[in-house]
């Protein structure tokens, strides 16, 4: 079975647009939406969320989990409009449910790709639906 096929088994209509609807929402500068719907889906608390503040220790980290204040502090504006980082940070609050941090970097760095990379076979499935066919575009 190829990529393709095993994703469709896996994941329905629904989970691909809903990674879509989350992507877009933080691109379109509402983060608070995109963690609210993450937050929704896997039944865990919405952290708060703050720009700046990364404790010491994590000065170069773009965000950070706080397990112990249910809270996302980012570096700078940019990271709290970056669906990477925004994601990566979810899935630790995700998988802290137990109040214990259980994920692992490699994995946070999947689930945010996942979602991101669902988003742009959107986005290039309704590009080359609005494209002229037989148009080089250069």
């Amino acid at each position: 079975m190829d990529e393709k096929e095993d994703r469709q088994v896996t994941e329905t209509e629904d989970d691909r647009m809903f990674k879509v609807l989350v992507v877009h929402s933080v691109l379109s500068k509402d983060t608070e939406k995109a963690v609210e719907l993450v937050c929704r889906k896997y039944n865990a608390k919405p952290p708060a969320l703050r720009v700046g503040g990364v404790p010491k220790g994590h000065k170069k980290a773009l965000g950070v989990y706080s397990v112990a204040s249910n809270s996302i502090a980012f570096r700078d504006q940019d990271q709290f409009f970056s669906p990477f980082v925004v994601l990566h940070e979810l899935y630790h609050c995700i998988r802290s449910k137990s109040g214990t941090h259980k994920g692992t970097e490699k994995n946070a760095d999947r689930f945010a790709i996942s979602y991101i990379d669902e988003y742009n076979r959107f986005a290039k499935s309704v590009s080359d639906a609005i494209r002229p066919p037989n148009q080089r575009v250069d």
